[in-house]
Formats: structure tokens, C-alpha cells, sequence
């Protein structure tokens, strides 16, 4: 099974009695939202009873982007409680506003120093007030996160088992044997892969929780919830090609294009010498035979919008991803049958792979797929786990 994630869990308790509750504040205010009620019924179930509707709307986007993240990766429920404790006390005017702030910033400065990127980024945003404050957060996470991947910062690499090894799979294993592989890792190097996933079983227990709504209301809601999370390979009872297959959206495409470019755009700033040119090179030519595109068009543009324009980077990648690759990414089909032979392709891949140059981590098997179905070419094999850890 998956596990139950902290959000996870009030989730469970309240899918039942969410239509009834939702109906009931409709029948009483027309413009009910339906997000919003959510929101406030799990404040409710978590005990911190009344609270305003802006502050429970608020406090569940922070949870449900904690929740996307793997379960070793997200915030506990103490340092949620921390940040909530903030957000909950500024709407409603607490006097200790301040110390509840300086509590965040501490938990944000020890996130910065252990290289826990996403969990800083959330943390990040409840000081957000302004554009120019989250662009300068935006920067500060981005080249302290390009830093660590480039030098695997904490985490240096150490080799499996104290030296030891982890038999090689064939390129023909079977899913149970992958399984049993990837589980190896964990266990004797704390190397974890995963795939980005909703659980079926979650997903079934809302639509019928939800089926006595309208189909909007219905569609609005599962957009959001059940989340859709970095689950770990081998913990959905689901066959390992059937969570490859749903993992492989557009949105995987997309992302896995920017992460290559986050890190070119990085590499092309850096001042003087880093040993990683290499890249600049291999992106340019992956860039032009999978895409039709000349890097020498998409930098100028992303780096005027960023530095000259003031726009965030995360808005930059996204234009220029859909401006320069989106015509050729919306043309990408993969069959069933060459989706698996990328499969057997990533796994004798990461079977091949010098474990002692990997830093103990959580990496995104899916990026590892697309680069069979998508060559590129790496002139160090290990730079591929760097680029793919989920910091």
C-alpha cells in the first residue's frame, strides 16, 4: 500500500461526510465554494476549531503542496503546525505575531542548510507579500539549489552498502524483479525512486463521496484532491507499467525539459571554470535533433525577461518551454510497446550505474525513462542523479 500522509490522513476522515457538509452551507450561501469547505472542515478536524475562510483556504494550498512531495520529504505535522500557527495568528490579529514569524524564519534558515529546497519553497511563500520579495526568494532557492546539485552539497556520495553491491538487472527483468531491485537500493543505500501519482483506491473513494454533486463541482474538486504525489516505486499494489504509463503526462514532459534548462541557464552564468561545460553542449545538441531548437534563440530571451523585465523564473521557463518546445512536445506520442522498451532501457541504465558517486536521496524515475526516450548524451553518467534528485 501507499501510506497515509499527514494531510493525507484528515483527508480520509472528512471524504464521507464532505458532500453532505458542502450541500448544507450551499443551501445557505449560494456562492459557496467548494474548495472553501473543504478547507474548513479539516481545520475543524485538526482541532484548531473556527477560524477565518481565507486563512483555512490558505493553510490547505500550503498542505496540498506539501502533500505532492514524497512522504521523506515533506514538512511533519510540528513544523506544519509552526507555519499554521503564523498564518492563523496574522489573519486573526494575534499580539505574538512576530515571535510566531521569527519561529518560521529559524525552521526556513535550517531548510536552507540542509538542502531541503521544496520544503523551504513552501515555507517561503507565507512571506510572499510582495512580487520583488518573492522574486528575490525565487533566486535565492534557485542558486543555492543549482550549488548543492552541482557539488551533491550535504549528501556527499558514499558508496552502496559501505562498498558493497547491488546485483545488476537484466534489460528483460520482469516487474516483480525491478521491484525487489529498487527496494535493494533503499535498503542498502537509502536511493529511492518514484513516480509522480494519484493512489486509484484514493481516487475511488472520492468520486463516490462526491457522486451526489453536480459534475462540475465534482470535476472542480478532484483536480485537487485526492493529491497527486511523489509515491516511491513498489508502493501502489498497482503493476509497475500501468504507474509508468500514468506518470508519463505532458506536465512530466514539460518539467523534465525545464529541469535540463534551470540547470544550462545555471551552468551558462557561473563565473569562471566548472567542469560541467560539458552539459551547455549536450543540451544544445538535444535541444536541436528532439526539438528543432537553437539554444542560442531561447537564452537571450529567458535571461532579458528575468534580469530586464523582473519576471520570476518560474514564469520565464514557462514561456519560453512553451514558445520554443511546446510545438514539438505536443507532438511527441510514445506507443505502449516503446514506453517499455524505455523501461527495460532506464532500469539496465540505472543497474549500470557507479552507486558510489550517488548521493543517498529520492530521485525521479520518470525523467530517467524519458531520457531513453529521449537521448542524452552524458558525458557523466552520475550528473543525471543530480539533475533528477528531489531536493
Amino acid at each position: 500500500m501507499s501510506g497515509t500522509s499527514y494531510l493525507g490522513g484528515y483527508l480520509e476522515r472528512v471524504c464521507s461526510r464532505y458532500a453532505g457538509r458542502y450541500l448544507s452551507m450551499k443551501a445557505q450561501n449560494d456562492d459557496t465554494d467548494a474548495l472553501d469547505v473543504l478547507a474548513q472542515m479539516l481545520i475543524s478536524e485538526m482541532g484548531t476549531g473556527e477560524v477565518d475562510a481565507s486563512a483555512a483556504r490558505a493553510f490547505l494550498s500550503i498542505l496540498i503542496e506539501n502533500d505532492h512531495l514524497p512522504m521523506q520529504c515533506q514538512l511533519n505535522e510540528s513544523e506544519l503546525g509552526t507555519l499554521r500557527d503564523l498564518l492563523l495568528g496574522y489573519f486573526s490579529g494575534a499580539a505574538n505575531i512576530n515571535d510566531k514569524g521569527a519561529q518560521v524564519l529559524s525552521l526556513i534558515e535550517r531548510k536552507f542548510g540542509n538542502g531541503d529546497f521544496s520544503q523551504a519553497k513552501i515555507l517561503l511563500q507565507i512571506f510572499e507579500t510582495n512580487e520583488e520579495t518573492r522574486q528575490n526568494n525565487e533566486r535565492n532557492l534557485y542558486y543555492e539549489e543549482m550549488i548543492i546539485r552541482l557539488d551533491m552539497g550535504p549528501n556527499r556520495p558514499k558508496a552502496i552498502g559501505g562498498g558493497g553491491t547491488v546485483p545488476k538487472l537484466s534489460g528483460t527483468a520482469s516487474e516483480e524483479e525491478a521491484i525487489r531491485y529498487f527496494q535493494s537500493l533503499v535498503s542498502e543505500g537509502g536511493i529511492r525512486f518514484y513516480l509522480y501519482l494519484r493512489d486509484p483506491e484514493e481516487v475511488l473513494r472520492w468520486q463516490n463521496a462526491l457522486s451526489s454533486l453536480h459534475a462540475g463541482v465534482q470535476e472542480y474538486l478532484l483536480d485537487y484532491i485526492p493529491v497527486i504525489r511523489w509515491r516511491m516505486v513498489g508502493m501502489l499494489e498497482e503493476s509497475l507499467m500501468a504507474q509508468i504509463g500514468r506518470h508519463m503526462t505532458f506536465e512530466m514532459l514539460r518539467r523534465h525539459v525545464q529541469s535540463k534548462l534551470r540547470m544550462c541557464y545555471f551552468l551558462l552564468l557561473a563565473s569562471g571554470c566548472t567542469g560541467h561545460e560539458w552539459f551547455i553542449f549536450s543540451f544544445t545538441e538535444w535541444s536541436r535533433k528532439h526539438f528543432d531548437v537553437d539554444v542560442r534563440e531561447v537564452f537571450p530571451v529567458l535571461h532579458r525577461s528575468g534580469v530586464v523585465e523582473g519576471m520570476c523564473l518560474q514564469e520565464v521557463l514557462d514561456i519560453v518551454t512553451d514558445r520554443f518546445y511546446g510545438s514539438a512536445m505536443n507532438r511527441i506520442v510514445v506507443r505502449p510497446d516503446v514506453l517499455e522498451e524505455a523501461c527495460h532501457s532506464a532500469l539496465q541504465t540505472i543497474s549500470e550505474s557507479d552507486f558510489g558517486q550517488v548521493s543517498s536521496g529520492n530521485y525521479s524515475l520518470g525523467d530517467f525513462i524519458l531520457d531513453a526516450l529521449l537521448p542524452f548524451d552524458y558525458v557523466s553518467p552520475a550528473f543525471a542523479y543530480r539533475l533528477y534528485a528531489m531536493m
